[in-house]
C-alpha cells in the first residue's frame, strides 16, 4: 500500500493510509498523526466519495486530504467559539461572598 502525506500544520501532518475502491465509490482512509509527541496516529477517516470516471488514484487521496482538513477547520473553528463563549460567560460577572460584604465585629479580650 503507498503511502502519501501532506503536512497540514508544523506538528501535523494528515497521511493517506489507504484506498478501497467499490463499484461506484472509493473510499480513502485518512490518518491524522502528531509528529512531536506520538509515534503513531491520532486517529482516522474513511472519506467515501462517487468514483469520478477517468481519475488517478492521486486525485481521490488529494480530494481526501482536502475534505479531512475542513472538517478539522470546522470543528476547531467551534471548539474555539465555545471556549470564548465560556470564558467570556464566566468572567462577565463579579461573585461576591455574602459574609465578606460587612466587617466582622472585633471582640476585645480583657
Amino acid at each position: 500500500m503507498r503511502e502519501e502525506s501532506n503536512p497540514t500544520t508544523q506538528d501535523y501532518e494528515l497521511v493517506v493510509k489507504g484506498v478501497r475502491n467499490f463499484e461506484n465509490k472509493v473510499t480513502v482512509t485518512v490518518a491524522l498523526q502528531d509528529k512531536e509527541r506520538f509515534d503513531g496516529e491520532i486517529f482516522d477517516l474513511d472519506v467515501a466519495m462517487d468514483r469520478v470516471e477517468g481519475a488517478a488514484l492521486e486525485f481521490y487521496e488529494a480530494a481526501a486530504r482536502r475534505s479531512v482538513r475542513q472538517v478539522f477547520l470546522e470543528v476547531a473553528e467551534k471548539l474555539s467559539e465555545k471556549v470564548e463563549s465560556y470564558l467570556q460567560h464566566q468572567y462577565s460577572f463579579k461573585i461576591e461572598n455574602p459574609a465578606n460584604k460587612h466587617e466582622r465585629p472585633h471582640h476585645k479580650y480583657i
